[in-house]
């Protein structure tokens, strides 16, 4: 069966992809890919076959107004503005990848498409076949209802009444059709006898379009009014260890500190890096806990005064040293989130944006970390004291070792193979 994979964004979007695509090769069917252009030489080196959307779209976020928006840290006006001016960029772009998304589907013609909710135009023709396409979501709280959640757009908040929680839906989904419609619009007419009004789209989305939520159900159990067509499938990553040969000198290093932490932002950034990194990793210091440090896109730096007890990497696979690790400190993205659960590491989340914020009261209402504080303003003394709340309580361990033991067996590989495929 040939599977066409479509998913925009950056890697915390692409890695939930690649882990499904590693999943269908080895259950000998054909995947094609489209993903960002820069994620060609990622996927050709699993053998599979690649189709590139076009690459300004990452390199927009990765500019100075696409890092002010996703990294926030600096003051309410500048990330106003600079939203607005991401938007006005990305609206011709968007009409480009949509564009694309459409030749690729009529170039491959898959039996099965898995797209993310970013690829707007295919849920035209998920809605004319609904049962050849899935939409594959590592976040809820977007299409399906939670009464204890808002909105994930809204999650910056604490969250509601259960009243108002579900209104948030409502709220931002209906702003999000109306969007919808100004991009796909010119492609309605290549689906006789579909209806693309708000009201329908709606309630395909609620009742009959396939989503795969690629979450741990220990950490989010599905809710009671969510219908049969959104499953959670537990939390799946590719093996990234495979072909890791660690650094001599790290091993070393971890074996001299076996109560380490990973401290990591990811794929996120900040107008501070230099200054932040210089707090965080001040206070590691300050209190005696050895740390490894993933400098990655450029969210923290390299502080040259540091000692011994901190060790830099540039890319480190997490499959391979959170289980060697006490705990971690990070952004909150839905894949590291998941990771360090999987792993058993203790959680101290400093979230960004959007999900990140839902994560981090996740971990905290789960007993896996104290509630982080936000980039947004940071505050080092508030920092401090959820760190060493982090580094101190037996209880957060116990119970991110017994959140690991639960996740050993619920993501069941035939099983969402067999979903997508029978």
């Amino acid at each position: 069966m040939k599977v066409l994979l479509v998913s925009i964004g950056t890697r915390g979007d692409i890695e939930p992809f690649l882990a499904q695509a590693e999943l269908l090769r080895k259950a000998d069917h054909e995947v094609v890919c489209l993903f960002p252009e820069q994620f060609r030489e990622t996927v050709e080196k699993m053998g599979m076959e690649f189709l590139g959307l076009d690459r300004r779209f990452l390199e927009m976020l990765d500019s100075s107004v696409g890092k002010s928006v996703m990294g926030g840290g600096g003051n309410a006006f500048a990330t106003i503005r600079n939203f607005f001016r991401l938007m006005k960029n990305s609206l011709g772009l968007q009409k480009t990848l949509i564009h694309q998304q459409k030749d690729a589907i009529d170039a491959t013609q898959p039996d099965r498409v898995v797209f993310h909710p970013k690829a707007l135009y295919c849920t035209l023709p998920a809605m004319a076949e609904p049962r050849k396409y899935f939409q594959l979501s590592p976040i809820p709280n977007l299409i399906h209802p939670h009464p204890s959640y808002q909105h994930l757009s809204l999650s910056k908040w604490k969250p509601f009444s259960e009243k108002w929680n579900l209104k948030t839906y409502d709220w931002v989904n209906g702003s999000r059709y109306i969007a919808f419609n100004k991009f796909v619009k010119p492609y309605f007419k290549d689906f006789p006898g579909i209806a693309f009004s708000t009201k329908a789209i709606k309630n395909f989305e609620l009742h009959q379009l396939q989503v795969l939520y690629q979450i741990s159900p220990t950490l989010y159990p599905k809710p009671a009014n969510w219908p049969e067509c959104a499953y959670i499938t537990g939390f799946f990553a590719r093996d990234q260890n495979r072909d890791f040969l660690p650094d001599p000198e790290l091993s070393a290093w971890l074996a001299k500190h076996p109560k380490a932490i990973l401290l990591t932002f990811g794929s996120m950034s900040n107008p501070k890096p230099l200054e932040i990194s210089t707090q965080l990793i001040g206070l590691l210091e300050k209190h005696g806990i050895p740390a490894v440090v993933n400098l990655s896109w450029g969210g923290l730096q390299k502080i040259e005064s540091s000692g011994e007890s901190i060790y830099y990497v540039n890319q480190v696979p997490y499959d391979w040293i959170l289980p060697q690790l006490y705990g971690i400190i990070h952004h909150g993205g839905s894949g590291t989130t998941h990771s360090a659960a999987k792993s058993a590491a203790v959680q101290l989340i400093v979230p960004h944006i959007m999900d990140q914020y839902f994560w981090n009261r996740l971990v905290r209402d789960n007993g896996l970390g104290p509630l982080g504080t936000s980039i947004h303003n940071f505050d080092a003394d508030q920092f401090e004291q959820a760190l060493l709340e982090f580094w101190n309580n037996p209880e957060y361990k116990a119970a991110a070792k017994a959140t690991a033991e639960k996740m050993t067996h619920e993501a069941d590989p035939q099983a969402l193979i067999h979903l997508i495929t029978d």
